[in-house]
């Protein structure tokens, strides 16, 4: 199987606050990127919605809100490759 590959296992990440409550990550702690290294291709990300239907980009790891558009121009020093790129499964396309 090829998701058996795997070097590193990735702890599952719990999210122990609602989104909401989150703050933004502060100017300088995300690194600007130019590659395809960036928030919105890393594991970690993901997003949600307030009750108003605002959408929020969330890193779980840090337990941070990113700022709209910069997750597509900035990472951290945590960025994972997507599993669903190694095992083919993507659930969201379903």
């Amino acid at each position: 199987m090829a998701w058996a590959k795997r070097k590193t296992p990735v702890a599952p990440v719990k999210v122990t606050d609602e989104p909401e409550e989150w703050d933004y990550f502060e100017h300088g702690e995300l690194q600007h990127s130019r590659g395809s290294a960036v928030c919105m291709t890393c594991e970690h990300f993901t997003y949600s919605c307030t009750k108003q239907c605002v959408t929020l980009l969330t890193c779980p790891i840090h337990q941070r809100l990113i700022q709209q558009g910069e997750h597509l121009t900035k990472r951290c020093p945590h960025w994972q490759k997507k599993r669903v790129l190694e095992i083919g499964w993507c659930p969201e396309v379903a």
